[in-house]
């Protein structure tokens, strides 16, 4: 394994890569449940819904938890590894909370701005583990 000289710099910016990438992809299903047509039959309304939401939710987790883990390649311990991806779930849990709010104050659009918001911190969070790990 590779050791990295900057091991707080890479663990934080990897959390936030984390982090950002699950609650992106959180977010990303909540605009799909929420432009799904109406249908007549509530039941297979409620269905594709709950299958929209339960697929968004279990994907980003895992996101956050894979990205967690692959960018703090450059740590010596796995353990610390574990670790960052099992805060990526958390910090995921608690930005995707934050769709409630912004869907409720602003609908789509305000949700659309936050995805990509997420996106753009997930880049930048990216960027500043790539260059903690060089280091």
């Amino acid at each position: 394994m590779t050791s990295t000289n900057d091991p707080v710099g890479l663990t934080l910016a990897s959390l936030g890569a984390g982090s950002a990438t699950g609650a992106a992809v959180i977010t990303a299903g909540m605009i799909l449940f929420r432009l799904l047509p109406e249908t007549g039959n509530p039941t297979e309304a409620a269905d594709l819904g709950f299958l929209v939401i339960t697929v968004s939710l279990l994907s980003g987790t895992a996101a956050a938890v894979a990205i967690g883990w692959l960018l703090t390649k450059g740590l010596r311990d796995m353990w610390r590894r574990a670790v960052v991806g099992a805060l990526s779930a958390f910090g995921t849990a608690l930005l995707a909370a934050l769709t409630m709010p912004i869907d409720m104050v602003g609908g789509v659009p305000a949700l659309t701005t936050y995805l990509v918001a997420l996106i753009a911190g997930v880049g930048y969070a990216r960027h500043a583990a790539l260059r903690a790990a060089s280091r």
